[in-house]
Parts: C-alpha cells; sequence; structure tokens
C-alpha cells in the first residue's frame, strides 16, 4: 500500500501508511501522522489517497503546501512527486504493509469497525490501551426519540468531519442524522435543505470564519442550537462565541475519553428543548407567533392546544403545516377554529407522523385564510349582537281593549292584536 516517506536528512526517518481516510498532518498531537518540525503548522494539512494519486488540501498552514514546488490550496501528488510542508519534504511511494509511526489517535480510532458498529481498536505497541467506544441511547421523556436529530458538524477539514461524526453516529445509535460542510456556503445550504436541530462549527475557516458563520446562523435560524468546537480555545474567542449567540464553547478534544464526554454534552444540548418542550397561556402568547416561529426555524412539532371547550393539534414537518385537528373537525376547519381561539394554554410536544395529511398550503397563506375567516366570524356575531339589542329596545305592544281602559286623555297611534292597524280616529 502507498506511504508518505519523510526524506530530510535532518529529520529522524518517518512514513505514514495510506489507507482510505482522510489523514492530517502536523505538529501538535491528534494529528493523524505527527512531524514535530518548527516550520510545520499545528494543523498543517490533510491527504488523502485517491487511486495512486494522493489528494492535498492545505488547512490555512502557515508556510504553505507544495507539490513540486507549486503552493497549493487543494492539489493532487502522483507517486514519486514531492510535497514540501513548510521546510519538509516528503515524498508519495508505492510499499508493502510496514509498522507505522507518529499515528494519532484519530487512526487508531478507526482501524477496526465491528458488525454491531462498536469500534473497538489495538492499541499501538507501548502505546496506553483506547477505551471502546459504546453506543448511547438518548432518551426523551422516557423513550427513544421518534424522529433523527438533525446535527450539521461545520469544519474546513475533511479529516476531522470524517472521524468525528462517524464516531459520534456510533455514540448516538444512529439517533442522529449527521451532515457535514468544510465551508460556510455549503453550511447554510444544509440548513436551508435540513432542518437542523444542533450546529457544532469551528472557527478558523477560509474565506468566511466560524464567527462570521456563527454571527448568521444566529440571525436566520433562530431556534438552531450553536455550539462551537475548536483547536483555538482562549477567553478572547470564548467570549465573543458566547455573546454571539452559541450555547458552548468548547476545545476539540484530542482522546477517545474527550470525545465521548463532548458527546455526551452535544446530546444533552440537543435532546433538552425536546425534553422541556415550550407551552403558555393564549393570552399572552398568541398562537400565529408560536407557528410563525416554528414554520421559520423550519421544526417539526405538535403544537397542541386546548381551553374547557375545545382540544386540538396542529402537525408542523420540517416547517409546514400537514394537519389540524379539533373535535371532529380536520384540515382548514380545524386550524381556523383553534386559531380563533380567545384563550386556553398550547405546548409544543415532539414530532409524530400525523395520522393523515389534511393542509397543503404555504402557512402564511394559513395564517391569513384564518384571521380572514375569525373576522367573519366576529362581524356576523356583532351583526346578530346588534339586531337583538334593537328588538329587545322595543317597547312590549299593548292590545287596543287595554288602551281604552286608561281613559280619553289617552292618543292612541296604534294597536296589536297580532299585527299592528292605525285606528280609524287619532283620539278617543
Amino acid at each position: 500500500m502507498p506511504k508518505l516517506v519523510v526524506i530530510n536528512k535532518t529529520l529522524t526517518v518517518m512514513a505514514h501508511e495510506l489507507g482510505d481516510k482522510w489523514v492530517t498532518i502536523g505538529r501538535h498531537d491528534g494529528n493523524t501522522f505527527q512531524i514535530v518540525e518548527p516550520s510545520i503548522s499545528g494543523r498543517h494539512c490533510e491527504v488523502r489517497l485517491r487511486g495512486e494519486e494522493l489528494v492535498v488540501r492545505d488547512l490555512l498552514s502557515s508556510n504553505g503546501s507544495f507539490v513540486d514546488d507549486k503552493k497549493i490550496i487543494e492539489g493532487v501528488l502522483k507517486p514519486g512527486q514531492n510535497l514540501r510542508l513548510g521546510d519538509v519534504e516528503l515524498r508519495l511511494e508505492a510499499s508493502v504493509p510496514a509498522e507505522v509511526s507518529g499515528a494519532g489517535f484519530i487512526s487508531k480510532m478507526l482501524l477496526t469497525t465491528t458488525k454491531a458498529a462498536v469500534f473497538s481498536p489495538e492499541p499501538a505497541p507501548g502505546a496506553a490501551p483506547v477505551p471502546a467506544v459504546t453506543p448511547v441511547s438518548p432518551v426523551v421523556n422516557g423513550e427513544v426519540p421518534t424522529r433523527k436529530f438533525q446535527v450539521l458538524f461545520v469544519d474546513d477539514s475533511l479529516a476531522f468531519l470524517e472521524t468525528f461524526t462517524e464516531l459520534c453516529a456510533v455514540l448516538s445509535n444512529q439517533t442522529w442524522e449527521m451532515h457535514s460542510a468544510a465551508s460556510a456556503d455549503r453550511a447554510l445550504a444544509v440548513l436551508q435543505q435540513y432542518p437542523v436541530d444542533l450546529v457544532v462549527l469551528d472557527i478558523v475557516m477560509p474565506l468566511v470564519d466560524g464567527l462570521q458563520l456563527l454571527g448568521i446562523i444566529s440571525r436566520r435560524y433562530s431556534g438552531v442550537k450553536i455550539v462551537v468546537m475548536t483547536a483555538r480555545a482562549n477567553e478572547g474567542n470564548r467570549a465573543t462565541c458566547l455573546a454571539g449567540g452559541a450555547e458552548l464553547f468548547i476545545e476539540k478534544p484530542v482522546s477517545p475519553d474527550g470525545i465521548k464526554m463532548v458527546f455526551n454534552m452535544l446530546n444533552d444540548l440537543v435532546t433538552w428543548t425536546h425534553r422541556e418542550g415550550f407551552s403558555g397561556a393564549l393570552r399572552q402568547v398568541g398562537l400565529e407567533e408560536v407557528i410563525q416561529m416554528e414554520c421559520n426555524a423550519r421544526h417539526s412539532s405538535i403544537l397542541e392546544i386546548r381551553n374547557q371547550q375545545m382540544h386540538g393539534r396542529i402537525y408542523i414537518e420540517a416547517g409546514v403545516i400537514t394537519h389540524a385537528a379539533a373535535g371532529t373537525l380536520v384540515g382548514e376547519k380545524a386550524f381556523n377554529k383553534l386559531l380563533s381561539l380567545k384563550g386556553g394554554e398550547f405546548l409544543l410536544q415532539p414530532f409524530t407522523a400525523p395520522p393523515q395529511r389534511t393542509l397543503h398550503g404555504n402557512w402564511e397563506v394559513l395564517l391569513l385564510e384564518a384571521a380572514r375567516s375569525s373576522d367573519e366570524e366576529t362581524g356576523m356575531i356583532t351583526k346578530k349582537s346588534v339586531a337583538e339589542a334593537a328588538a329587545a329596545a322595543l317597547p312590549d305592544p299593548v292590545p287596543e281593549a287595554k288602551l281604552a281602559a286608561l281613559g280619553d286623555d289617552i292618543v292612541v297611534v296604534a294597536t296589536y292584536d297580532g299585527e299592528w292597524h292605525r285606528p280609524g280616529n287619532s283620539q278617543k
């Protein structure tokens, strides 16, 4: 299998055997291929074998990455060509399997995958045993969630994205659906396409960095939880990120135990909203505002509404209103009836599929129709009330016989015997 060999005479001979995974190269611990040399950045580049060639991606290194002395952001290294990272020269060579030096925890964690999707790697000679990664089943309200939580990881390192998403998929016992993006534009595209519950992003990225992306997501998707996870964990970045809308600021883990600890924090955060729910009184918060927030954030939930006379549900799936039921009413009639309630309580429940789909329109149109229906109903009630009040204000009719008994000073203008009649003479 091909390997990448350091050819500097001043350095101890080092080589890394290449497989089908991304390999990070850098000076710091945690890189798959660690090269401790001053001109190498802490996280310098990443490489991946593609057939007989090697794809190379620079990770914003200080001294650059060069293929045959041509500086690259992303390029291809062919067998026999040299790769220069700072002052370190490497060459892509074909070889038989050999002992690999300089392997970090990332490659070790991914060496063995069992059919049960549990990583149980063999420790390197002389290294401390790597603990097995045991799947965790998130529980919400005593039950395993009926839908997968949508989690987006944003990092310019494809090696890190590949490793971390695989491990989180195992730890979550497949209750997370993973999405990944190596740039801000790709991250925003994923957010437009999927109802993301949690975004985990790095600070250091090309063009639009993580701090800018944090601000964009906070403004556009107010219901999405955001966590910043970076190797550049300092107090300045922490304060900026937390002030910008991040729920957590975490240093990137460099050990299996660290990954498990980070996963537990992320899992608690992504399930928290669904465990707690969202409730309130209709006199304090309008249903229109709640529906607007859920649909704008493209959430999936069930809005349960009740008062003394009515109990109903509105189903919202990925920001689309799909069904409403209230008593014997379903669809638009039920939706309009629930929106017309002036008092009661509501509760946001975790989403489950409705028994049927009865609503298909845009949520803005549905809210406008409900408001129009409520206005028309109010207008009819008002007209009826005015007519009843006017009728009640009329005096009770007095029979003619009773008027005659009142004396000669009474002027009779009309009599009533089931119908009104004008008398033949105007005086008696």
